[in-house]
């Protein structure tokens, strides 16, 4: 970003990244339009060049503000406590209840994330996962390898791939209903149940 988007009112920067983030999570980073961000927004066309060098460093921009605020309410809430477990399956039960607070009162936020995971270009997806490893890294950097019969990094790697699924079949069950105590209840309960898998197999 340029430093004129640092400037400016913070009331109206908050705008500007508001409407960043209701078009990226509604059309993607591909079907996106600087246009309708302008007119959300409402700021000229030639105001937003002044803040920005393209639609990619806007989009990366809003990538990395997202993240570290998602990440930045489960450090706090995992700060509140006073034992944090260096088990991997314990630290993401943990977290993932405390993520899903954050979803359901930022309902804007999942629906961009989800859309980060559906990028066509390569090198713009790299960016984004670069900026996803560091935030999750801050949570998730020190855990325990004890006792684990397989990769750690292979075993994390899995648990990325379900925290996406989670997220996206919660986004979409979100978008059949509003009752998000139900919902969250359902997202709990299937976690449990993945997770007790990961930890007890699946044979008898």
């Amino acid at each position: 970003m340029k430093p004129a988007f640092f400037k400016i009112a913070e009331i109206k920067r908050e705008s500007i990244i508001k409407a960043c983030i209701i078009e990226f999570g509604e059309y993607g980073y591909e079907k996106s339009s600087t246009d309708r961000i302008i007119k959300l927004a409402n700021i000229s066309k030639g105001g937003l060049y002044e803040y920005i060098s393209s639609k990619e460093e806007l989009f990366l921009y809003i990538t990395e503000f997202v993240f570290q605020d998602l990440y930045s309410f489960i450090r706090n809430k995992l700060d509140g406590r006073q034992n944090i477990p260096e088990d991997i399956l314990e630290r993401f039960r943990i977290v993932s209840e405390i993520a899903i607070d954050f979803y359901i009162a930022n309902p804007s936020y999942i629906k961009f994330i989800v859309n980060t995971g559906r990028l066509n270009d390569p090198s713009l997806e790299k960016k984004v996962k670069t900026i996803f490893a560091k935030q999750f890294n801050s949570v998730f950097g020190n855990l325990s390898e004890k006792n684990l019969r397989y990769d750690k990094a292979k075993i994390i790697e899995m648990l990325i791939w379900l925290l996406a699924k989670t997220r996206d079949d919660f986004l979409h069950a979100m978008e059949q209903s509003n009752n998000t105590k139900r919902l969250k209840k359902i997202y709990l309960e299937n976690w449990d149940f993945y997770l007790s898998i990961l930890k007890t197999g699946i044979y008898s």
